[in-house]
C-alpha cells in the first residue's frame, strides 16, 4: 500500500464492507431479519408520523413505505439504514468534539 490512494481504496472496500453486513447477517440468522425490519418498521412510522402527525395518511403513507423498503427491499434497505446510522454518529461525534474544543480553548471548561 505505498502507492498513492491505497488509504483511499481501504476505507472505500470497508464502506462497501459495512453495507453488505446487514445483508449477511440477515440472510445467516433470520431471526436477526425480523429484528432488521422491526426496527425498519419503527423507524418508518416514527419518521412520517412527525412530519405528517397522526391520522389516517400517516398510516397509508407508512403502510405504502413498508411494503416498498421493508417487504420487497429489506436488503438495500437495512444497508441505508446502518450507512445513516454511521453518518449520524460521525457528525454528532464532530459537534459533539468540536464543541468541547472551542469551548475550552475560547471559553470556559464543558461542565465546568
Amino acid at each position: 500500500m505505498n502507492q498513492k490512494g491505497g488509504l483511499i481504496l481501504l476505507i472505500f472496500a470497508l464502506f462497501i464492507l459495512v453495507g453488505l453486513l446487514p445483508l449477511v447477517l440477515m440472510t445467516l440468522v433470520p431471526q436477526a431479519k425480523i429484528l432488521v425490519q422491526l426496527i425498519l418498521v419503527f423507524t418508518l412510522y416514527t419518521t412520517v408520523r412527525g412530519y405528517l402527525g397522526s391520522g389516517p395518511l400517516t398510516l397509508i403513507i407508512t403502510g405504502v413505505l413498508i411494503y416498498i423498503l421493508v417487504i420487497k427491499y429489506p436488503a438495500v434497505s437495512s444497508a441505508a439504514y446502518v450507512y445513516i446510522m454511521i453518518v449520524q454518529i460521525g457528525v454528532s461525534s464532530m459537534l459533539i468534539w468540536g464543541t468541547s474544543f472551542f469551548m475550552t480553548k475560547f471559553g470556559r471548561k464543558p461542565g465546568g
